[in-house]
């Protein structure tokens, strides 16, 4: 009984330990997560004017969700995330598959120069390249110098440069947490399966990936969610015939006329597009990942 009463209290103490703990992240979180969300929500609610808003009660930014116009720039820009997702996928693999397969020194190496781009701005990186792929950059310069084209290709302020900067600055997010999860594996088991009589395509279908699959699905949310709402890149590469939500939300703030109760109300938009993405993830990972990987574990 006693042992009991003293484990309560030591538990209580932890508990208490801990909310003590958290406490400057859940104020910070707050501060500068919460306060802004719920001044996001109630702009959403209020009525536009030129230059200001007018604090009156109205639906009208929520009932222009559903313009065709709004609605494209939700396709384009889901498209754009989904797209750039399933690019870094299979991009970021086999790289983070070979950084995990070399020794110390060299993945130390290798994941430098992942991170290097990091050290640079990102809106440097961005004009870098504009300057790459424009009519008179080094690309179209390369092509014409090889013979492959006569004329200069028209790649900037296309949907293909947007998806090609995407690529380039989300593949870091994707490779990271592959590598973390892949370097994990116990590739025993891969030489296991070729004993077997598995050839080298059937242990990584059935031992490899299988094992990888939480590091796909966590840099598949590190990818996705801010390739959703993207602004910078498709404002700077991309074709200004159409714009992505993102661009939507920045020139309602922005330009005149303003209307901050449906950039708001995009915004909110966004975020619940975003949270139903991330249900719908966690639930393929609860039923499908997990439950993979525990017949794995079970069948082995």
């Amino acid at each position: 009984m006693i042992d009991r009463t003293l484990e309560k209290i030591e538990e209580k103490r932890k508990n208490r330990l801990s909310w003590i703990l958290a406490a400057p992240v859940l104020l910070w979180l707050v501060i500068l997560f919460l306060i802004p969300y719920l001044i996001v929500i109630i702009y959403s609610f209020l009525t536009p004017t030129i230059y200001d808003i007018q604090f009156a009660f109205s639906l009208e930014s929520f009932k222009r969700l559903v313009d065709p116009i709004y609605l494209r720039s939700f396709y384009i820009s889901f498209r754009l995330a989904v797209v750039t997702t399933i690019a870094c996928i299979f991009l970021g693999y086999p790289v983070a598959y070979y950084i995990a397969r070399k020794t110390e020194k060299v993945k130390n190496i290798l994941l430098l120069l992942i991170i290097i781009p990091f050290w640079t701005n990102f809106i440097i990186r961005i004009f870098a390249w504009r300057i790459f792929i424009s009519a008179n950059g080094l690309l179209n310069e390369l092509l014409m110098f090889a013979g492959i084209i006569d004329d200069p290709l028209r790649i900037l302020r296309t949907d293909l440069a947007v998806t090609m900067v995407m690529i380039y600055v989300y593949l870091p997010y994707m490779i990271l947490p592959l590598y973390a999860n892949i370097e994990k594996i116990d590739f025993t088991l891969i030489e296991a399966a070729m004993d077997l009589g598995a050839n080298r395509l059937k242990s990584f279908l059935k031992v490899t990936l299988p094992l990888s699959k939480e590091g796909i699905f966590a840099g598949s949310i590190l990818v996705f969610i801010p390739a959703l709402g993207a602004y910078i890149i498709p404002q700077l590469v991309g074709n200004q015939d159409y714009l992505y939500v993102g661009q939507i939300i920045a020139y309602k703030i922005k330009s005149i006329p303003r209307n901050w109760p449906l950039a708001s109300a995009l915004s909110l938009g966004l975020l619940v597009l975003v949270i139903v993405m991330l249900i719908l993830l966690y639930w393929f990972y609860k039923r499908v990942i997990k439950k993979e990987n525990k017949l794995f574990f079970n069948e082995k």
